[in-house]
């Protein structure tokens, strides 16, 4: 009777003591993970030479050629979570 009192009392305070300690399994951060698009350059002028009279003389400048970017998502942005090392 002793003995099974004894192991009763044994097992319910590794209980309560496993129930208050949790585990460390492991450390996580939150990394952002940026949408991505799919980009076009769409050209807008051609580029060109002009001749400028500049300080006297004439110069022939060339200007490059002007694009717009059209941009279509692919995906959007998220977050994942990376483990790093518990110090």
């Amino acid at each position: 009777m002793k003995r099974v009192l004894f192991l009763t009392c044994a097992l319910m305070a590794a209980g309560t003591a496993h129930a208050q300690d949790p585990k460390l399994i492991g450390c996580f951060q939150k990394v952002h993970v940026p949408a991505q698009y799919d980009v076009k350059k769409i050209k807008i002028k051609d580029a060109e030479r002009k001749y400028v009279k500049r300080n006297g003389r004439i110069e022939l400048i060339e200007y490059a050629p002007v694009f717009r970017e059209e941009k279509t998502l692919l995906k959007e942005a998220y977050e994942v979570m990376q483990e790093i090392p518990c110090d």
